[in-house]
């Protein structure tokens, strides 16, 4: 008789933890500590800011630098990227992993977490990178997916938008920043946390304008207005100097190093482009910062990049004084204002020069050279893209300005014609093939994306 009862109570009590067992097991108890689901906004800038900045000094840079020949590839891979045997599978990590899966992703975390939790002054830096992000992804492929993005399982095959429509929404999130940056008030604020300008709002104001400017004139073929655009932009709100400029510096150890050094220590097989050491004249101050001495002691085309852009702890610019004012140099020269051109033009070698170290006395002589500054009566488009040219070495920028002016001029080092984008990766045709169709029919590396349309 006791048998049976304690064996109905077991059945009884087994019933009921079946019946209840959320109640009783600890939900938490498959939850991995290290594999968090949600981070701060302290936690998530960091990580964005470093990660666009690996990929901008890294394999976007680098490959950009190699089709627009601030590099010669040498060996390996970079020789045959450098011939253009470029790939779905060469730009794959990029698109997949580092940018949409990886730093976009955060930076769409921050906007939206910015938004639910009062903080206007994240969520005005968090669209600053966005709008940085977009304007990037979208002049090395074209029309790529965004509004569709960062829905996780819940959309899984974003659909494109046009670069048409991307350019719109890079210039209302760089409106929506200035706004947001300028906020009197916000419940959480960037600190050292902000490894591009720890905290200081009125340089992230400052970025958005003249990026909003940068778009501006990318558009100059398809908006007469660009080039009225991209100064007003600048009018409104600028850079003051080189200190202002937005850039990541890496740190001293090896696990902070900058990735155009890690490249050239683990692999080394890219050297200087030809165009560019044959644009930058023995007296110009910046060759023995922009590239080392080759075997014969000399600046050639088989110089290793230099210490400036290389060391371990170099800094790597998302937008620069010196851009700027070639921004304002190109518009204000293509509106008929040519003492205004001139005097930006000339602002702009300064700055370029001066970032690099050199003193005004070097500078100055620098300048007096014809070849470098011929004049306000004698600049031209070509002069004034040229000194941009060298001024944004390892920037992807100057691909674009290629594109979008034919300067410098650029030989191909195969076949007839220079790549003008990247193919769309892998990954997008075997994971989102019905949307990726629908905009890459006919599409190569060397098709011209919308605001490149002659």
């Amino acid at each position: 008789m006791k048998t049976k009862i304690i064996s109905g109570l077991l059945c009884l009590a087994t019933c009921a933890m079946i019946g209840s067992c959320d109640k009783w097991i600890d939900s938490s108890i498959n939850v991995d500590p290290n594999n968090l689901t949600s981070a701060s906004l302290k936690v998530i800038l960091p990580t964005a800011e470093a990660g666009l900045a690996y990929q901008m000094g890294g394999d976007i840079g680098r490959y950009v630098g190699l089709f627009n020949q601030h590099y010669t590839g040498v060996s390996r891979q970079s020789a045959g990227y450098y011939g253009y045997t470029f790939t779905e599978s060469d730009d794959n990590n990029i698109w997949e992993f580092n940018m949409y899966a990886g730093c976009m992703k955060d930076m769409s975390d921050i906007i939206t977490i910015a938004r639910n939790t009062g903080a206007p002054h994240y969520q005005g830096v968090g669209e600053v990178l966005m709008a940085y992000s977009l304007g990037t992804m979208s002049d090395l492929w074209g029309d790529i997916p965004y509004a569709d993005c960062f829905k996780g399982n819940g959309n899984l095959t974003p659909a494109y938008q046009s670069q048409q429509e991307i350019y719109s929404a890079i210039q209302n999130l760089l409106d929506s920043a200035l706004i947001h940056c300028s906020a009197a008030a916000s419940n959480f604020k960037p600190g050292a946390d902000d490894l591009v300008f720890g905290g200081k709002m009125a340089n992230w104001s400052k970025t958005a304008s003249v990026l909003k400017a940068r778009y501006a004139l990318h558009l100059a073929k398809q908006d007469a207005a660009g080039y009225t655009k991209a100064l007003a932009a600048l009018d409104a709100k600028n850079f003051a100097g080189n200190a202002d400029d937005a850039q990541f510096i890496f740190g001293s150890l090896e696990t902070e190093a900058n990735p155009l050094y890690q490249f050239m220590d683990q692999r080394g097989d890219i050297s200087m482009g030809p165009v560019i050491i044959a644009l930058m004249d023995t007296l110009d101050p910046r060759l023995p910062k922009f590239a080392g001495l080759d075997a014969t002691k000399k600046y050639s085309q088989e110089s290793a990049p230099g210490a400036f852009y290389a060391s371990i702890n170099s800094p790597v610019p998302f937008v620069t004084y010196a851009e700027a004012k070639f921004i304002e140099a190109e518009a204000a020269f293509q509106t008929g204002n040519k003492a205004r051109a001139h005097t930006a033009f000339v602002e702009g070698i300064t700055a370029s020069c001066a970032k690099t170290g050199a003193d005004s006395v070097t500078i100055a002589a620098f300048l007096k050279m014809p070849k470098i500054d011929p004049g306000e009566a004698n600049l031209t488009l070509q002069k004034i893209m040229e000194q941009k040219y060298v001024a944004l070495f390892t920037m992807a920028e100057s691909w674009t300005d290629w594109r979008r002016t034919g300067f410098p001029t650029l030989t191909p080092i195969t076949g007839s014609q220079v790549p003008r984008r990247f193919p769309y990766p892998l990954s997008e045709r075997t994971r989102n093939r019905v949307q990726l169709e629908k905009v890459s029919a006919g599409v190569s590396l060397f098709s011209r994306v919308w605001w490149d349309k002659p």
